[in-house]
């Protein structure tokens, strides 16, 4: 591999790690509780796990020049792999009830992050049934 490859595959890793950071100070000051950062298992990875009231979010963050590029990034593979890995996050977790009988539900964003704008949110991104 040529360094310039490297450099730029570093490059990218930095910058995907700084959306992730970014997108989670969003949440946060949204009132969204982290449960999982990069939470990985056989199916797949899923980048944020957040949960707000009776609202679990699996949450994909895509960096890139601009949002609607971000948005077009996820392809129905990457769609895919985090609904197979949000359903192990669920079995794994027990979610269904809360401690006070509430059910939870469950919806599937994106965060896109575009250099030196605010991450933009975009909920209920995709659907699917768990």
């Amino acid at each position: 591999m040529i360094k310039s490859d490297i450099a730029k595959k570093r490059k990218a890793y930095f910058w995907g790690q700084v959306a992730e950071w970014l997108s989670i100070i969003i949440l946060v000051l949204k009132g969204y509780r982290i449960l999982e950062r990069r939470f990985k298992c056989k199916s797949g990875e899923i980048d944020l796990i957040v949960q707000k009231s009776n609202m679990i979010c699996f949450i994909e963050v895509k960096a890139r020049n601009n949002t609607q590029d971000a948005l077009y990034a996820l392809s129905k593979n990457q769609m895919q792999r985090i609904i197979k890995a949000a359903q192990w996050y669920l079995a794994k977790n027990n979610h269904g009830l809360t401690h006070s009988g509430t059910e939870i539900f469950c919806r599937f964003d994106v965060m896109a992050v575009e250099p030196w704008r605010w991450p933009t949110h975009v909920k209920n991104a995709w659907q699917a049934s768990l």
